[in-house]
């Protein structure tokens, strides 16, 4: 992965921030040299087929549309057929279209698809465009850059647009592998986002401007305080902690490993179809849903936007409110027993809790854990943030604030073996929850934030164990003799299969502090020197890291590394003498860095850096 770590000191620049959404994406704009405060960021609120509507974000949704041609295929020059097919996106599609979308969880092959989104059809529109999932995201990220880059026009001039260089910010989940953002950087490669384009994990965006937005009207931070950042997105919701350690300027860091689940907004819809469908009964459902595709597209629009965002039940202990929501339902005929009265389907104000209920309950499991790790550190979290598009929700608010804000003050974690002055329940504090001004732009805001001032985030954790499968000296104390064998070269007795871990799960990773991997070529004396040469970086994702390679033991290939060893100068290869043999040896290094959306590897001998290098994911 090519991710470039921008410099502490930059010209003036203009800035692009894209946040690509699983079912809604939203951009903003910025130019270093007058920036704004957190929530005066421009956000760009002006989409085709809005009809002057505005809004923060676009449904993440294309259509190829291929015009039909009653003279026959145009060809060009050489009698090549001329690609006309006709991109229409975001909210340019009509309610009963069928339409590409929760294509960003096809950057991430352990990503499920959501049940109302088939497999089968999204192959089937993919196959009829011509397009790899890869490549539709890369047509839908160029309409969105296109976009941001009028809304620069605007503001700032075609001229300066023109003449200043623009940089553009990505956001990715924290949840994802490392290949899932590689290839997130390729689709926006490809849509034209590059040379200056930068990466930014979602929760970390989103903390830089939440912590930013209250410090700036708040009072409610102190130095050494740790929040719990919660970004409830359509598809994910991520958590990250950060400590504060300055305020004035900002200053954070990754104080316990981030979680994450797919439990976001989109598994509402998920719940919301499945209920019509139980009601319903599955074979008047699909004979509707044939009959009127139009009938539920409308019936989803209207759960969305208005029910999801305004679900807010009044207060009681043993019973919901008796209010209704009357969706419509264009098409359905009349029927009592199945809630659908005047062409509206009626939802009371229970069955929407439940379809609230279980994602609400995933979203607090999640919290749980994040305090629980934070304990693991000796630290405390004083809240969480909510952020994000479901992070809007009131009722998810209020089910936080009444699981955790509302019970008797949390506890102090401490380690089982401490024993701390007990404190009256007036003098602890109690876990905030907490909803910034603009929770649906958090991200795309911290992205803008993330470019303008460098060093915000001081360290960061590392998710998981990365390593290299290597040879040993054997040792028969240690090492298994299935794995004996003799080195071609040194005829030295040595253990293959072994694992050597450089960086651990939950380390943490000063931000441009480089991780070294050593290696090694042998060559024989008449052996010529290689091009290149490839190095596999393995991962684990459990708590302890095996010692010892296995296809059974939780690892899994993570990437192939090719450095150009033509670069390095051949006096580096040093004649060895090892059992009455001689041959040569270069000793090198992989610098490996975890930044804030994943990895960037170098070349390094004795010190020297021999260029960057990109990863090719499995």
């Amino acid at each position: 992965m090519r991710i470039t770590i921008p410099p502490s000191k930059r010209r003036e620049r203009l800035i692009v921030a894209v946040d690509f959404g699983t079912t809604f994406s939203g951009c903003a704009v910025a130019y270093s040299g007058d920036p704004e405060s957190a929530d005066e960021i421009q956000v760009v609120k002006n989409w085709p087929g809005s009809n002057g509507i505005t809004s923060d974000k676009v449904p993440s949704e294309l259509v190829y549309e291929t015009p039909t041609q009653v003279s026959g295929i145009k060809r060009d020059s050489s009698g090549e057929p001329i690609n006309n097919t006709k991109i229409r996106w975001g909210l340019e599609i009509k309610p009963d279209e069928t339409r590409l979308r929760c294509l960003k969880l096809r950057l991430d092959p352990r990503q499920k698809l959501p049940d109302y989104v088939s497999e089968d059809e999204l192959c089937k529109e993919l196959k009829k465009s011509g397009k790899t999932a890869e490549e539709a995201i890369s047509d839908y990220l160029t309409e969105i850059y296109r976009r941001a880059k009028e809304a620069l026009v605007k503001r700032f001039t075609q001229h300066m647009v023109s003449t200043t260089v623009i940089e553009v910010v990505l956001t990715v989940p924290a949840i994802w592998t490392d290949a899932a953002k590689d290839a997130t950087l390729r689709a926006a490669e490809r849509a034209g986002m590059g040379p200056n384009l930068y990466m930014i994990s979602e929760p970390e965006a989103a903390a830089i401007y939440a912590l930013k937005s209250m410090g700036q009207k708040q009072k409610l931070l102190q130095v050494g305080d740790n929040f719990i950042v919660c970004d409830c997105g359509g598809g994910t919701v991520d958590l990250i902690s950060f400590e504060i350690k300055s305020l004035s300027p900002l200053r954070l860091e990754e104080s316990a490993t981030g979680t994450g689940a797919l439990c976001g907004g989109v598994f509402l819809n998920i719940r919301f179809r499945n209920l019509v469908e139980s009601r319903m009964g599955a074979e008047a459902f699909k004979e509707l849903c044939e009959r009127k595709p139009k009938c539920m597209n409308v019936a989803m629009n209207e759960f969305e936007n208005y029910v999801k965002r305004n679900f807010d039940p009044l207060d009681s202990h043993t019973a919901y409110d008796g209010n209704n929501f009357n969706i419509p339902f264009p098409g359905a005929s009349e029927n009592a027993a199945m809630g659908i009265d005047s062409g509206f389907f009626i939802l009371s104000t229970a069955e929407v809790a439940e379809i609230f209920r279980p994602l609400v309950g995933s979203v607090i499991d999640l919290v749980e854990r994040q305090r629980i790790m934070l304990a693991s550190h000796d630290k405390t979290a004083k809240g969480v943030i909510l952020v994000g598009g479901f992070g809007q929700s009131n009722f998810l608010y209020r089910s936080l604030k009444q699981r955790f804000a509302d019970e008797d003050p949390p506890p102090t974690y401490t380690r089982l073996n401490e024993s701390p002055e007990p404190e009256s329940d007036s003098e602890k504090p109690r876990f905030i929850i907490m909803q910034p001004e603009n929770s649906w732009t958090a991200v795309v805001r911290g992205a803008v934030l993330s470019n303008l001032e460098d060093k915000m985030v001081l360290s960061r954790k590392a998710r998981r164990h990365y390593g290299m499968k290597c040879s040993q000296t054997f040792d028969p104390a240690k090492h298994s003799y299935r794995h004996r064998y003799i080195d071609g070269i040194t005829k030295e007795v040595r253990a293959s299969s072994q694992m050597t871990w450089h960086v651990k799960k939950n380390q943490n990773m000063p931000v441009k502090e480089v991780s070294t991997l050593s290696f090694h070529i042998d060559l024989k004396m008449d052996e010529p020197y290689p091009d290149t040469y490839s190095v596999t970086i393995l991962v684990s994702d459990e708590d302890i890291a095996p010692q010892e390679y296995s296809s059974t033991a939780g690892l899994r290939n993570l990437c192939e590394v090719e450095a150009n060893i033509k670069k390095v100068p051949r006096r580096n290869f040093k004649k060895k003498t090892k059992n009455g043999v001689s041959y040569r040896r270069l000793d090198f290094a992989i610098g490996m860095q975890v930044d804030a959306s994943g990895l960037v590897f170098d070349l390094r001998v004795n010190g020297t850096v021999y260029g960057t290098i990109r990863a090719t994911y499995e």
